[in-house]
């Protein structure tokens, strides 16, 4: 859940950014914003899965 909500605020800040810096690249703002999400959820996921096997080694 907290994942999903990571990735919800980064999804937004980094559409806001495309749009402000290149304001005509964005053609389908719900299609682009559905992508960027699933690659920044999927990016949060992979980190929090390093990050728990590195404490689960470290433990050892």
């Amino acid at each position: 859940m907290v994942t999903a909500v990571v990735s919800l605020v980064a999804t937004v800040g980094i559409v806001f950014l495309m749009d402000t810096v290149q304001p005509g690249l964005i053609v389908s703002r719900g299609g682009t914003s559905v992508f960027i999400f699933i690659g920044v959820f999927a990016a949060n996921l992979i980190i929090e899965a390093c990050r728990q096997r590195i404490d689960r080694n470290r433990k050892i």
